[in-house]
């Protein structure tokens, strides 16, 4: 039921954009009446918040198996490029991204913990995986200035590098983040 709830959630989130989309739509596209699906998610933002997480976990898997065998600054510049390519190609991200960056960047009111410090937790721990030596501190640091780039370009892509290009992104990666791992 969960499962179900959610994937009709994130489609209407997807065509209406969160501020838009209503717990009505949802529970019909689900096949469920509006009581249940407010038992399994009392409102609109819990509702949201369960599908951004789902996303995130999903974003992060993704990530996982782009660095999965590569040496740490391999590493960074795969799981930078892919996960600048993610915010294009998922389509709940790139819609909120265009329309309710704020969602995106934590400052929707969905959230206590912040997304950037969860994202940089799982970044840190992808690099210790990918062999990464350096103390646990300075790599969380690390993995938190990349997400907070990472951030800036997704959310400002305009300026003097073309961030629609894979290759000006890697090479940027490999250029000016890699080179902070080791």
């Amino acid at each position: 039921m969960t499962t179900a709830i959610l994937d009709a959630a994130q489609q209407v989130f997807e065509q209406y954009g969160a501020r838009r989309a209503n717990v009505e739509d949802v529970a019909r596209v689900a096949g469920i009446s509006r009581s249940t699906l407010y038992r399994a998610y009392p409102n609109k933002d819990e509702l949201l918040q369960a599908v951004l997480t789902r996303q995130a976990n999903e974003f992060l898997h993704e990530l996982d198996r782009a660095s999965d065998g590569l040496p740490p600054r391999d590493a960074v510049v795969e799981a930078f490029s892919r996960g600048i390519a993610l915010t294009r190609e998922i389509p709940l991200l790139a819609r909120l991204v265009e329309t309710e960056p704020e969602i995106i960047t934590g400052m929707g009111g969905l959230s206590d913990t912040s997304l950037v410090i969860a994202l940089s937790d799982q970044v840190a721990s992808t690099l210790r995986r990918s062999g990464a030596e350096m103390p646990d501190e300075e790599l969380r640091v690390v993995a938190e200035l990349m997400m907070r780039v990472a951030y800036t370009y997704i959310l400002n892509p305009g300026g003097h590098l073309d961030m629609g290009d894979d290759a000006v992104v890697r090479a940027y990666a490999r250029q000016y983040l890699a080179p902070l791992v080791y």
